[in-house]
């Protein structure tokens, strides 16, 4: 099974990229999967509103049943919130607030995914998926280095301890938001050696045969070449 890395942004068909990771939830549970949705608010009214977006979403792309489970600040993941799930699917939204509240399960979830449980990160879900997490952040040094928008509510770049999925530092809505010039900073600065960023409605999927790249987008890369940064592209 894999890992799908989702670069964020909704669409009217997602078969491309997310039902990618449905069909393979599908697989392991020989029949329509049970998919734990695992996002971050504020507070559960906030929350709640996203919630009849992302059934909707998956259910059209084949879930059986979609559990959602539901963090806030006050209400970090359990162990016992996964089990039984057939995937694992962790939303979008910011991306901190999103590390406080999983990385108490981190273990739960690479157990379950060396079991051959498929993750799928979406945006932030994406973010917290390699070694090295990057929770947000627009300027190294004092210099900016993307949009502001893009900040996560941080001004340093930020990297912390990840959920240990992927040996990547990922980025997201690369073209939409601008972040390649982030992707290329932090390897210039040596704050990692390799980062990917994702577009949107785009997944990179890391499976045991390689690097596939899904949807309607592309994976830019920025890996270091000695004293510079070399910056390629993987197109779907």
């Amino acid at each position: 099974m894999s890992i799908h890395l989702l670069g964020g942004g909704w669409a009217d068909d997602e078969s491309t990229w997310t039902g990618r990771f449905i069909d393979e939830a599908r697989e392991r549970a020989g029949g329509p999967p049970v998919i734990a949705v695992v996002l971050w608010a504020a507070d559960e009214a906030e929350g709640a509103s996203w919630h009849a977006d992302y059934v909707a979403d998956m259910t059209k792309l084949g879930a059986g049943e979609v559990r959602i489970v539901q963090l806030t600040t006050e209400r970090t993941l359990l162990p016992t919130d996964l089990g039984s799930a057939d995937g694992i699917f962790i939303g979008g939204g910011l991306t901190p607030g999103y590390h406080a509240a999983v990385m108490p399960a981190a273990d739960t979830i690479r157990g379950l995914v060396s079991t051959g449980v498929p993750y799928a990160g979406f945006s932030a879900g994406a973010m917290l998926a390699g070694d090295v997490a990057l929770l947000g952040g627009w300027r190294i040094g004092g210099v900016p280095v993307c949009p502001e928008a893009c900040s996560e509510q941080l001004d340093d770049v930020t990297l912390d301890a990840g959920l240990g999925l992927v040996d990547l530092v990922v980025d997201v809505h690369a073209a939409q938001y601008g972040t390649l010039s982030r992707a290329v900073a932090i390897v210039h600065a040596g704050l990692a050696d390799r980062v990917v960023a994702i577009d949107e409605c785009t997944s990179l999927i890391v499976a045991a045969g390689g690097l596939v790249v899904a949807g309607e987008g592309s994976v830019w890369t920025a890996d270091r070449d000695g004293d510079r940064v070399s910056v390629g592209v993987l197109a779907a």
